[in-house]
């Protein structure tokens, strides 16, 4: 770095690290830029690259009216960027009904795990829904995003930001059941609650529906929970760490 100013391949890597970034996301508020770019980058501040990004035109936003909220995603020239980084980079579109109350609350969901996940484990990819859904049937179960560790272990993330019926969640557990027991798609599945009243409601249902399967299959945690890096698997509280390590023993 000379007189303060980053070197040109330096920018440009970051510019590419934030574009990937919100790729997986679709779009991006300015505090989950901020957190990405302290937790990924050890950057202090992100204004200046969030700054550089829009002046460079790689990076639009507009502020959403009804989330309060600036909202940041990719332009033509920022899905171009990161095109060798991100093979199906040109599958990326993103329109304002995206920003909607309630799929903005899952969302803010969806990214706070990231986040949460990526503090305590280190992550080899992480693949959005929206990438997973292409070529894909409308009717198959598709997760909020598969989340592939160093160790080969595949793990389905599903977070649950509303309250679900027992019926619905029977339905859940027969999908997860095939995609993981029958065809070895994921290794477990990650259901993330948005708080610990939904969490205890969610624990019940599952064991009401399939205790064996529950036990064996799915990781049960909510936000805060999951902020210390603990879960629910196979009957007790469990950190992450010791989790991965049972089902690396099948």
């Amino acid at each position: 770095m000379k007189g303060g100013r980053l070197k040109l391949e330096e920018k440009d890597k970051r510019f590419r690290i934030l574009a990937s970034f919100i790729f997986n996301f679709r779009y991006a508020t300015s505090k989950e830029i901020h957190t990405f770019s302290q937790l990924v980058m050890n950057l202090s501040s992100s204004k200046r690259l969030v700054d550089y990004s829009v002046k460079d035109g790689y990076l639009d936003y507009y502020f959403d009216t009804d989330v309060r909220r600036n909202i940041y995603y990719l332009t033509q020239k920022g899905k171009d960027l990161i095109d060798d980084d991100e093979t199906l980079a040109n599958h990326y579109f993103f329109k304002k009904t995206f920003t909607g109350i309630n799929t903005f609350v899952h969302h803010k969901l969806v990214v706070q795990t990231y986040f949460l996940i990526k503090s305590h484990l280190d992550i080899k990819e992480w693949i959005s829904e929206e990438v997973i859904r292409i070529g894909k049937k409308r009717r198959e179960k598709i997760p909020d995003a598969l989340i592939l560790l160093p160790s080969g272990v595949k793990i389905a993330l599903e977070a649950e930001s509303k309250h679900k019926k027992q019926a619905v969640l029977k339905t859940f557990v027969a999908r997860y059941r095939y995609d993981i027991e029958k065809i070895s798609r994921y290794d477990a599945c990650l259901v993330v609650a948005s708080g610990k009243r939904h969490y205890e409601g969610l624990k019940g249902k599952f064991l009401n529906i399939n205790t064996d399967f529950f036990n064996k299959r799915i990781i049960l945690t909510d936000i805060v929970m999951l902020e210390h890096g603990m879960v629910f698997y196979q009957g007790e509280s469990r950190h992450l760490d010791d989790v991965l390590a049972l089902l690396k023993k099948g």
